[in-house]
């Protein structure tokens, strides 16, 4: 063998010894991450600040996430809910984005409106975007119209010839934001009755005869907090308010919204007021949390929604799991983000934020 050869081998054999010295190393500065990591969790609490009325879909979703989490998280901290409606789930993403400390133990289950308040909000509470973290989304939150069995409406074609009375929350609400761009975009006649505190007194409201339906909120969520209303007969889902439609509403034959625009501008408002739907049920936390304990709670953020402890829970209770990574959730609200702004201009006003 030649001194060449000799020292052709000596470096090979070299790079394999560093090679395989950095796979230990590696290994082992992520084992003492993930031990630090779990002795942060360790006997400390985590808050999950829900942005939604007790009894509607969003707080069941991030209830059920919640009683499955801990043991995903290094350190199986216990996880507690906490309720903190308000501004269309705004003030929860406040809670974790500027007053909770930004150490990992705040979470919060939030619209996917608040992320997007900014642009399509109302401009003269001057929100600016929040700096926050995403974990990812437990699923989309597809909306649609509902009225009563009994209402003079029975399907939303006649929306543009009779009046429908539908229940909604306060201004900042889906129920009311999503009634009023039907109303403004397309002319549907619906007289909201706004001001009541959630989804679940909105439900109470339609029971009573208070109002006939209620527009902007879950299909699916209807289907789990009000089954018998599906099972009797009791509502009729007059149209779907999203872009591709929910699968089971589009084999029964359930008309989008969409295809009761009549211009393409109406077309777009609809769409980009929609898009947030595709991350329907987002969890975020301060972006500030630092990055080992970040990626630990992305982790077992997704771990959670593929648990099938949690998937019996939520098949029983009639809840879709189609999660979203923290990826995906940022690059669709980037491209959100990038709607043209002279179509967010209409959009607001439509939704009565025009200046």
């Amino acid at each position: 063998m030649t001194v060449a050869n000799i020292s052709t081998a000596t470096r090979w054999f070299c790079a394999a010894v560093l090679f395989a010295a950095s796979l230990v190393a590696g290994a082992s500065a992520s084992a003492a991450q993930s031990a630090t990591v779990a002795e942060f969790y360790r006997d400390k609490p985590v808050y999950m600040v829900i942005g939604a009325a007790p009894g509607a879909g969003y707080d069941a979703y991030a209830r059920l996430v919640a009683r499955h989490l801990g043991k995903h998280i290094p350190g199986n901290p216990n996880v507690i809910p906490q309720t903190l409606d308000g501004a269309g789930g705004y003030r929860a993403a406040m809670r974790v984005a500027r007053v909770a400390a930004p150490d990992g133990t705040s979470i919060a289950a939030i619209h996917p409106t608040s992320l997007l308040d900014p642009i399509m909000g109302d401009p003269r509470k001057s929100v600016e975007r929040l700096d926050l973290a995403y974990l990812g989304s437990a699923g989309k939150d597809l909306a649609a119209c509902f009225a009563r069995a009994d209402a003079p409406v029975k399907s939303f074609s006649e929306l543009f010839e009779r009046e429908l009375v539908v229940g909604a929350g306060n201004e900042a609400s889906t129920t009311r934001e999503y009634s009023a761009i039907l109303k403004n975009v397309l002319g549907a006649k619906l007289k909201i009755s706004a001001g009541y505190s959630g989804n679940a007194q909105i439900y109470l409201a339609i029971d009573r005869g208070e109002v006939q339906g209620m527009c902007g909120t879950g299909y699916v969520g209807v289907a789990a907090m009000r089954p018998n209303w599906i099972k009797d007969g009791f509502i009729r889902v007059l149209a779907q308010e999203s872009i591709h439609g929910q699968p089971d509403l589009n084999t029964m034959g359930v008309p989008l919204t969409l295809e009761f625009a009549k211009t393409q501008e109406q077309r777009q408002i609809l769409e980009a007021y929609y898009s947030p739907q595709e991350f329907g049920r987002p969890f975020v936390v301060s972006a500030k949390v630092p990055r080992d304990r970040l990626q630990a709670l992305q982790t077992a953020f997704m771990d959670t929604l593929r648990d099938p402890e949690l998937l019996r829970e939520a098949k029983a209770a009639k809840l879709e799991i189609d999660p979203l990574s923290a990826s995906e959730v940022g690059a669709l609200v980037d491209k959100a983000y990038a709607t043209p702004p002279q179509v967010l201009a209409k959009l607001r006003q439509a939704l009565g934020y025009g200046r």
